[in-house]
């Protein structure tokens, strides 16, 4: 009875053991890589990381035409690498704070490299370089203009943060409230417009008490942000200038 038992055991070892071969796909060894830019000036685009930057949406065809999406991000230079695709038929839509762009169907086997032309809804530029005052704050000026001229694409703006940080990661995504200044309401400058911001105000220029560095020497870096009342998939999406790094004291 025991040896009867060992045996039918065994076969089921064996059967799995066989399963387990006939299951063994290769790993996901492919490169999509590639970089978003504007479309006007051929910069880089400035993002946020995470779900209010910029996401690649990729649908794999191969199997089925109505695939589960999944979503790679972008870094914060527009900028995008992952070399853990499996090979196949992609579907491939950029997402963030631009005019849609439409979904692209290409193979990707081995390593596939796109640029993306987009128009931002802002364009958000630096004019000069950041001020450190004697007060112990900083000041900047910037310029907000439109990105693009479909009609589609003309909310009012909604909110500018000069967001500061103690690391490069700056954006919504990581900022000190303490030194951040975030205008909303009668403080918005005119789109077009140049504008002076001081670091330090949360509540807008010229309002509630504004807060200085501290009194020893550090760096700190510095962002502008801006955004209309467009959304891109129900979140409140920025358009960025680049990082500016700056030391106080």
């Amino acid at each position: 009875m025991k040896s009867i038992l060992y045996i039918a055991l065994s076969l089921l070892l064996v059967a799995g053991l066989s399963s387990c071969d006939e299951d063994n796909y290769p790993a996901p060894a492919e490169t999509f890589k590639g970089s978003i830019v504007d479309a006007e000036t051929g910069e880089p685009f400035q993002t946020a990381i995470g779900n209010t930057g910029v996401r690649i949406k990729m649908m794999e065809y191969s199997w089925s035409e109505t695939p589960t999406p999944y979503y790679m991000y972008a870094m914060m230079s527009g900028e995008f690498n992952n070399n853990k695709i499996f090979s196949g038929e992609y579907g491939i839509t950029p997402e963030g704070a631009f005019v849609p762009v439409p979904e692209e169907r290409i193979q990707i086997a081995g390593t596939v490299e796109k640029k993306y032309e987009v128009e931002p809804f802002l364009r958000v530029a630096w004019v000069g370089e950041p001020v450190v005052n004697e007060n112990g704050t900083a000041t900047i000026q910037v310029k907000i203009d439109r990105g693009t001229t479909h009609p589609d694409y003309q909310e009012p703006l909604t909110e500018v943060w000069l967001f500061v940080s103690e690391t490069q990661y700056v954006g919504d995504f990581s900022y000190s409230p303490n030194f951040s200044t975030k205008l909303t309401g009668a403080t918005l400058p005119v789109v077009g417009e140049t504008i002076s911001i001081t670091t330090g105000w949360p509540g807008g220029i010229g309002t509630g008490s504004q807060r200085t560095f501290p009194a020893y020497s550090r760096k700190y870096f510095l962002r502008v942000g801006a955004r209309t009342s467009k959304q891109v998939n129900s979140t409140n999406v920025y358009n960025y200038t680049t990082v500016k790094e700056i030391t106080t004291r």
